[in-house]
């Protein structure tokens, strides 16, 4: 007698409990754990907005790149949409302190690290570190 007709129920979960496991091992991973090898929890952000402070007005086009703090590794970048916003996600908890630099120069900005002040300074030595988040705007001026 086939285990499908004695006990129906049980054919059933293990049924269902293989085709769970394929699933499973078929699934790839995520753009974030790909980018970071052995990160932990990927859920941190860092975004805002960059702004002509000139005008008030949003600027589209700028690169944001947040880099682990006194390194040259990066961890994600962004470019700035329509509205001037910009969003870097997959940061770990481990990511308690940024470096931030901006590069406007397809668009006819300034490129530089960015200042205490959320504007933009030429060298790491002026810039400031961030932590993670939704940041005040970044000024950005137009060359």
């Amino acid at each position: 007698m086939h285990i499908t007709t004695k006990r129906p129920l049980a054919a059933l979960l293990t049924g269902l409990l293989l085709l769970a496991l394929t699933t499973l091992s078929l699934q790839s991973p995520t753009h974030a754990a790909v980018s970071r090898p052995g990160a932990s929890k990927l859920s941190g952000f860092f975004g805002g907005r960059l702004i002509n402070p000139a005008t008030g007005n949003p600027v589209k086009g700028v690169t944001v790149k947040v880099f682990e703090i006194n390194t040259d590794n990066l961890l994600g970048q962004d470019k700035s949409g329509s509205a001037g916003y910009y969003r870097i996600d997959g940061l770990s908890a481990a990511d308690e302190e940024l470096d931030v630099r901006v590069n406007g120069s397809a668009v006819r900005y300034e490129t530089g690290w960015v200042g205490c002040n959320h504007n933009v300074v030429p060298s790491w030595g002026d810039a400031c570190s961030f932590p993670q988040g939704r940041q005040s705007p970044i000024k950005v001026q137009h060359l």
